[in-house]
């Protein structure tokens, strides 16, 4: 037996559903992040490497692009030989110094003043370093080199062979050539401003772009956002916690170096954000699955249980048990088919077992139902004789009225559908009685059709619409006037009963829509809402009945119903 009841306990809804939840879920989600740790992180930290030396190597070989380009600038002017043949012209006197003068600043205007990569040119005889020659708009440039930077460029100068020469001065950054005619004798020297925002641009962005930062070196001139390290090897290399990253290029021309450095944290961010993720991730599968089997339990296998547990009990012969579930799931559909399904049972059980009593009871009401008519009529009948005895017109008058509404409210044999001709003898009736009540002070006309004298209408719902006006417009005003209007418009039968008498509030029109639209509520106005029930259930929505006021303030209670008219054309 113990056996037994742990086999049905291990093969219940509710493990089952664990161990799907573990197979389907939990598991396959473990082992995703296994893999993506050990296999995914290495080779993830590969590609982002080999981004860094790729995108490294690019803004390297950019640059040195622009530095090539700035040295056979600086070489042009020796290839060119138009400063050298100036120089010996003017050295010869064959030009004078105004045409001199004008050649040398007109050559470094057009070689050198549309360059992006140059700020200015300046070209000076060694024979005559006082007199400077530079391109354009350079004043302030060739002023600050002739007082603090020309000195030290004489002496490097004195150094230099074919070379070229890059070194810094305050905010000056400078390349240096010697200028040698078709002798091979020097002449002269030329100084360029770079503008080094340009020439670097493309190792400035690259490193923004990677959030890295940088050391170039180029001869003497150094620039960049940190100091470099030296004795590092070329190629990716790690210090601390940098990556480090070092290329260098050794030239006839300059020497250049650059190098990177990055925080591991920063180039590996994305792997260590995806191994955060992955623990947070483990860290929440708990709850998760926690709030996972409480929603089965709760939506899945509670209902099934509380079904199962309603199904044992009609089993043992409680009939009428309904099932607690709300909702739109099918779970909730399914046990209220089951609530449905258990009242229809316990209604046939009860149906089978009293139908004796409800017969026996329904013979007695139909014993009574007969007396009682039968005792009043034959009272009316007296009452009326001894009116006429005594020859009392009026009060024979008012039996006879009586006799008609009491005829009209006895039962019919569940008759719910008369001739509309009955009603207006119903009516007649009533007005006797309102009539004597209220005198000259009330008004009543009627426009009825008389080829709807046999058309078929709801019992008594004329004679409520008009004690309804009666009652709540013509009372409290005294007096007034009572328009009936019965005509066929179409397929529909349309009974309108007017009266002048008090008008409609707003209040009165939210209790009216109301009382139009349930059938609950107090005794109040309980005619009107015996209508529109007896409408809803006689005709299934195609029947309808309004009440509202017209353009002259009158209120107007309206019936309309499908028309039909009577085969038998009398009761």
């Amino acid at each position: 037996m113990a056996i037994r009841g742990f086999l049905k306990k291990i093969t219940s809804l509710r493990i089952s559903l664990v161990v799907i939840v573990l197979l389907c879920w939990l598991i396959p989600t473990a082992l995703l992040g296994v893999f993506m740790g050990t296999r995914s992180f290495g080779a993830l930290q590969e590609k982002t490497e080999a981004f860094l030396t790729a995108g490294a190597e690019h803004a390297k070989a950019r640059t040195l692009e622009n530095i090539d380009k700035v040295v056979t600038l600086a070489k042009d002017a020796i290839y060119d030989g138009e400063l050298a043949t100036a120089t010996s012209d003017y050295e010869n006197e064959k030009i004078k110094s105004e045409i001199y003068f004008r050649l040398c600043r007109s050559y470094l205007e057009r070689k050198y003043g549309r360059e992006p990569l140059c700020d200015f040119a300046i070209f000076f005889r060694t024979s005559d370093p006082q007199t400077m020659f530079f391109s354009a708009n350079s004043d302030e440039e060739a002023a600050y080199f002739g007082e603090f930077v020309q000195p030290n460029i004489l002496e490097l100068g004195e150094l230099l062979d074919t070379q070229c020469y890059f070194f810094s001065h305050g905010t000056y950054t400078y390349l240096v050539r010697n200028l040698h005619n078709t002798r091979l004798e020097k002449y002269g020297m030329l100084v360029l401003g770079i503008d080094p925002s340009v020439v670097f641009a493309h190792l400035k962005e690259w490193s923004f772009a990677w959030d890295t930062t940088y050391a170039v070196k180029l001869d003497e001139y150094q620039t960049g956002n940190l100091s470099y390290l030296e004795n590092a090897k070329d190629g990716l290399g790690e210090a601390a916690d940098l990556l480090l990253y070092t290329l260098t290029q050794k030239t006839k021309d300059y020497n250049f170096a650059f190098q990177v450095q990055a925080d591991k944290k920063t180039i590996y961010h994305e792997m260590e954000n995806f191994r955060v993720l992955m623990i947070w991730l483990f860290i929440l599968l708990v709850p998760i699955y926690v709030f996972i089997m409480y929603f089965v339990n709760r939506r899945m296998v509670r209902p099934i249980q509380v079904l199962s547990h309603a199904a044992s009990r009609i089993q043992e012969g409680e009939f009428g048990i309904t099932v607690p579930l709300h909702g739109q799931d099918e779970l909730c559909q399914l046990g209220n088919a089951f609530s449905d399904m258990s009242m229809q049972l316990k209604t046939l059980v009860d149906q089978s077992y009293k139908g004796e009593i409800a017969l026996r009871d329904a013979r007695i009401q139909a014993m009574q139902s007969r007396l009682n008519p039968h005792f009043l009529n034959n009272a009316l009948e007296n009452i009326n004789w001894q009116a006429r005895m005594e020859e009392n017109k009026t009060i024979s008058e008012m039996v006879e009225a009586l006799s008609v509404i009491l005829n009209a409210t006895m039962d019919r044999g569940e008759q719910h559908l008369v001739p509309l001709q009955e009603e207006l003898n119903i009516a007649k009736a009533y007005f006797y009685f309102v009539g004597l009540r209220f005198g000259a002070r009330l008004t009543v006309w009627q426009d009825v059709r008389e080829a709807l004298a046999y058309a078929a209408v709801p019992r008594l719902a004329i004679q409520t619409l008009l004690e309804n006006a009666i009652e709540h417009g013509i009372s409290p005003m005294g007096g007034g006037r009572i328009q009936m209007n019965i005509f066929a418009r179409e397929e529909t039968l349309v009974i309108e009963v007017v009266n002048n008498g008090r008008k409609l509030s707003e209040e009165d029109r939210q209790r009216i829509s109301r009382l139009l639209g349930s059938d609950s509520g107090n005794g109040e106005y309980l005619g009107i809402r015996n209508i529109a029930r007896r409408l809803r259930l006689l005709y299934d929505g195609k029947a309808s009945l309004t009440i509202h006021s017209d353009a002259h303030g009158d209120t107007v209670a309206s019936l309309w119903i499908p028309l039909e008219i009577l085969e038998t054309k009398s009761l």
